[in-house]
Order: C-alpha cells, then sequence, then structure tokens
C-alpha cells in the first residue's frame, strides 16, 4: 500500500497547519465569550472545553509546524513563522500569563 506522505506538498501542509491556527484562535475566544455566560456551571464548562480544544489545536499546529520545518527546507521560513505563531496563541502560554501577572 503507498504512503500517504509521499504525496503531501508543502502548501497544503502549511494550509493544513493554518486551518489548525485559525481553529485555535476561534475556540480560544469562544471559550472566553462563552465562559461569560449563562450560569456557573455552564459558563465554566463551555471555558473548559473552549480552553482544551484551543490547546488541542495550538498543539496540532506545532507538530505541523515542525514536521514542515524538518521535511520541506525550501519552505523553511513559512513553517517557522506558523510555529512561532502556534506558540504564541497557545492557551497555556496566556493562562500562565494571566495567573502570573494577576
Amino acid at each position: 500500500m503507498p504512503s500517504l506522505i509521499s504525496r503531501v506538498t508543502p502548501s497544503a501542509l502549511y494550509w493544513f497547519g493554518v486551518g489548525c491556527l485559525l481553529f485555535t484562535v476561534l475556540a480560544f475566544a469562544a471559550a472566553f465569550l462563552g465562559g461569560n455566560s449563562g450560569g456557573a456551571e455552564t459558563a465554566m464548562a463551555v471555558f473548559v472545553a473552549g480552553f482544551v480544544a484551543a490547546a488541542v489545536g495550538a498543539t496540532v499546529t506545532a507538530v505541523v509546524a515542525l514536521a514542515g520545518i524538518v521535511a520541506f527546507a525550501s519552505a523553511r521560513v513559512r513553517f517557522v513563522v506558523l510555529l512561532a505563531l502556534s506558540v504564541l496563541c497557545h492557551p497555556l502560554l496566556w493562562l500562565g500569563l494571566i495567573a502570573s501577572v494577576l
């Protein structure tokens, strides 16, 4: 059975990573906006679900960016930028920042 990895192009991998990054940002925003509405239990459940989804999305983005850096030398700059954005948008970074400031 032929491998699907040989069919992956740098552009396809990059746009998949960008999609994961957009999912991360939207899930993170929905977690905070949804966490400020409804009753206490509902708001906390929405916040935790959105936060976990954003963390998973950011981690997948980082893995995709690392795979692109290793696999495609010609598009390395795009994947380095994607990796930097995935780290910057990771919700655990922001949670740690907010917890240390407040």
